[in-house]
């Protein structure tokens, strides 16, 4: 039987005609499955999951939804929020799918009223969403709603998630439902509005067509190694460019995905280890963060030989060599994908070999992608040089949703990443993180990656992030913020190595140029964790204020 064979995509396929494609192409085959903390296995098939998804259609069908409509999902990691999505794709709405970072609902705001969002879909038990949104929307309910600050917004969804709650299950709920007929789509119809990570700030949007969603796939499958047959961990959302299903999409990949119904649970790898290893995931997508963390987990790698990934994929934040003890422990191949929301997946590189393993090193190209590193006059620089990145990829970036755009495309076809990078003597591109990350002290820049690489080297150190802080006499200067290595057999870390580390790393540098005695770095700062964002990314504007309450700056 064809378990998954790759089927090119015609100019005319929507994301609808992959769902059926794959829906009678080995339609018993796994297309997604999750898993709870508590042991509750929720698995679809192809052929199920294209029949839950139309009955998803008609369910939000019946709540007043149509084509053309603009619907804001912002339930977590869920068949829920699966099928949600689906449906309303299949009606022909625009989804967005985010995730309430701030407690008083501000940074949903610039998604409804640039969205033009007319349906919101949330979780009734869902106490958090539901105070934060009421900041916005007084009136919110289920149901019709108005709101003065967002003309379009017409209908709240409650869709109910939890058995403990009042009213039926969505998921008891759309099994009555009829399966309905997919809406007339076309490849250039809106499908879905991504989020930029919103490291500057507020998270931009990208509107996507389903001819430019489903072109997203090749470049994934590549980047990641996968194939048809293959099976994916991934706890990314369907927000992120990197956690919408293109890859399933483009050729079948089974995804598995953890499934948070009530609380957290109280060990959290273990959970992730054993969805992993019981689901025979070939690929984990993760982030470099995570995989440091079982790696001082000596217990859990040690009772789980039986299982081993095909392959570990990082994106989203830079990787250092620290995370190379993966390979041969839980994976034989650890490969780094580098990619932003604009211009989808664009570098890649493979690595079998611990010993090889090089920080910030992203390999090259995808097909289709073109890369160079510029100048502040955009002239591209020789090999080993810093600059910024700059993209050209087939799958055009479209602009910004009612955002200006210009500065981001100062070249025809090319985007302005905001990466800072480096391209190797053998064309490897090397990118240390964003230039906006970058922290002034006088007339002197400091990179922090460098130096928080360096700093990782120091005994005890798990995590380190270097965040700027106000300074009288050079107006900033950098704090160093580490996390401790949780292991008991690992000595505490000991803030005054790390600050001479910091000195070491200054010596040929800033001491010269300033000819001072001593590094700009005054104050190193324990943390139990980081602030993150819903990717899991450090979330670097809060650490800074962290920091500053912490020195009373």
């Amino acid at each position: 039987m064809n378990k998954g064979r790759e089927s090119p995509m015609s100019t005319s396929d929507t994301i609808a005609s992959r769902l059926r494609y794959w829906s009678v192409t080995s339609p018993e085959t796994m297309a997604f499955i999750y898993v709870t903390p508590e042991g509750e296995r929720y698995a679809y098939s192809r052929r199920e999951f294209f029949s839950w998804s139309r009955r998803a259609a008609s369910w939000l069908r019946s709540r007043g939804m149509r084509k053309r409509d603009v619907i804001l999902c912002l339930l977590s990691n869920s068949p829920e929020e699966t099928f949600i999505t689906m449906g309303a794709t299949l009606l022909g709405a625009t989804v967005i799918v985010a995730r309430m970072q701030f407690q008083d609902g501000s940074d949903l705001v610039p998604v409804l009223t640039l969205g033009d969002v007319t349906t919101i879909v949330l979780d009734p038990r869902d106490t958090d969403i539901i105070s934060g949104l009421k900041n916005h929307i007084p009136n919110l309910s289920g149901g019709e709603v108005t709101a003065d600050a967002f003309p379009a917004l017409r209908t709240v969804i409650c869709c109910n998630r939890n058995p403990e709650g009042s009213g039926e299950l969505f998921l008891e709920s759309i099994c009555r439902e009829q399966e309905a007929e997919p809406e007339d789509i076309s490849p250039d119809d809106p499908a879905h509005i991504f989020l930029t990570s919103g490291s500057t700030g507020q998270s931009k949007l990208v509107l996507r067509t389903h001819k430019q969603v489903l072109a997203l796939g090749p470049p994934m499958c590549e980047s990641y190694g996968c194939k048809p047959g293959d099976v994916l961990f991934s706890s990314n959302f369907f927000g992120w460019v990197t956690g919408y299903p293109s890859s399933y999409f483009f050729c079948g990949i089974t995804r598995v995905t953890p499934y948070i119904k009530g609380s957290q649970p109280k060990d959290e790898l273990k959970f992730l280890l054993d969805v992993m290893s019981k689901e025979k995931a070939t690929h984990v997508l993760t982030l470099p963060q995570v995989a440091k963390k079982f790696l001082t987990r000596t217990d859990l790698l040690t009772s789980h030989l039986t299982w081993r990934a095909r392959a570990f994929i990082f994106g989203g934040s830079p990787v250092r060599k620290d995370v190379a003890g993966i390979l041969g422990t839980l994976t034989s191949e650890l490969r780094v994908s580098c990619g932003t929301t604009e211009t989808g997946f664009n570098l890649y590189k493979s690595y079998t070999d611990p010993e090889k393993v090089e920080s910030f090193n992203c390999g090259k190209p995808v097909q289709g992608v073109q890369v160079k590193v510029v100048d502040q006059n955009l002239q591209e620089v020789p090999p080993d040089t810093k600059g910024e990145l700059m993209i050209m990829h087939n799958n055009v970036f479209p602009g910004y949703l009612k955002q200006q755009s210009a500065a981001a495309t100062p070249e025809p076809g090319w985007f302005k990443s905001g990466d800072l990078a480096y391209v190797t003597d053998e064309g490897d591109v090397c990118v240390e993180g964003r230039q906006t990350e970058a922290i002034t002290v006088g007339t002197w820049t400091l990179y922090p990656q460098p130096l928080e690489t360096s700093l990782l080297t120091c005994p005890g150190v798990h995590e380190v992030a270097v965040v700027a802080i106000p300074d009288k006499d050079f107006g900033s200067r950098p704090c160093a913020c580490v996390v401790p290595d949780p292991r008991p057999e690992v000595k505490n870390v000991v803030p005054e190595a790390v600050l001479r580390l910091c000195s070491e790393f200054f010596r040929e540098s800033f001491l010269q140029e300033y000819k001072q005695e001593s590094s700009p770095i005054k104050n190193c700062l324990l943390f139990d964790q980081f602030p993150v964002n819903s990717s899991g990314k450090v979330q670097r504007s809060l650490l800074r204020t962290l920091a500053r309450e912490r020195l009373g700056l």
